[in-house]
């Protein structure tokens, strides 16, 4: 359910983002109907799909898969530990590049592949509770082996999700979450006007320094983080950039050490 709410709390498409967006899906069999949509597009194949339906390709007519028809838009994984580990490693480069290459002789094409990737997955095999979990701790290791280590690291948030309470109010509507959104996706452009980037996201590593500085504090709270929890370089640039964004959802113009702890609660070691 919070997944398929992403793309109405997602700023809508651009005019020229809408047009490519529906340019792929009319090439892929899937033109739109009703003329151009502003909705960012979310998909969510079966966890049976092969490589090819999710990252593209075919032996005679390369077609494009799950990925470039998510392009910017949502690919929603459920049940990632049913996926088979081949499909799932072959999300690595496209979410790196944001871009799928097919080789085929004579001649190898690029699909675009830049998505929000999100996925859910039990801890075991039977999915229950720990009190009521009667899995092996054979089954449970096997299972999580299906989820490689470089993979996970490519996931910018990963939470450990809990039923909810009885007593727990509800969140606020995706109207409000989306005014906030839109003001931070603004701050966001304008400070990376002459960068040419528009998200936190985009930034590279080695412009961090300079494009989402630190201060002295919270900077060594940074290194000390890194440094405990062993990241990798993905990792620490990874917490950085969500602590600016946490920044541009408060409106405040520095990263406070408040924003940066929780960029890391936010970056769990999940089982």
């Amino acid at each position: 359910m919070l997944a398929r709410r992403l793309p109405t709390v997602l700023p809508p498409l651009e005019p020229a983002e809408a047009l490519e967006v529906a340019r792929i899906h009319s090439a892929a069999g899937h033109p739109p109907r009703g003329g151009l949509t502003r909705r960012r597009p979310f998909r969510a194949p079966h966890h049976t799909a092969s490589v090819p339906a999710l990252v593209g390709g075919g032996s005679r007519r390369p077609h494009p898969g799950e990925v470039t028809l998510a392009h910017r838009g949502v690919l929603f994984l459920d049940e990632l530990g049913e996926w088979q580990p081949r499909a799932l490693d072959a999300l690595r480069q496209p979410l790196e590049e944001r871009a799928v290459l097919i080789s085929r002789q004579p001649r190898s094409l690029t699909f675009p592949a830049d998505l929000l990737l999100v996925a859910c997955s039990n801890p075991c095999p039977c999915g229950l509770p720990p009190a009521g979990c009667r899995c092996s701790d054979v089954q449970r290791a096997r299972y999580r082996r299906r989820l490689s280590a470089p993979l996970l690291d490519r996931f910018d948030l990963r939470l450990l999700v809990t039923a909810p309470e009885p007593g727990d109010e509800s969140g606020p509507p995706s109207a409000a979450v989306a005014e906030r959104v839109a003001e931070a996706v603004a701050r966001q452009r304008s400070r990376y006007r002459a960068a040419g980037w528009e998200r936190n996201a985009r930034v590279p590593a080695g412009a961090l320094d300079r494009l989402v500085p630190l201060h002295p504090p919270v900077d060594r709270a940074w290194r000390d983080l890194v440094e405990r929890r062993r990241l990798t370089g993905r990792g620490a640039a990874t917490i950085r950039r969500v602590a600016r964004t946490l920044a541009d959802l408060d409106g405040s113009p520095e990263v406070a050490e408040a924003h940066l702890a929780r960029a890391a609660d936010l970056r769990q070691e999940v089982p």
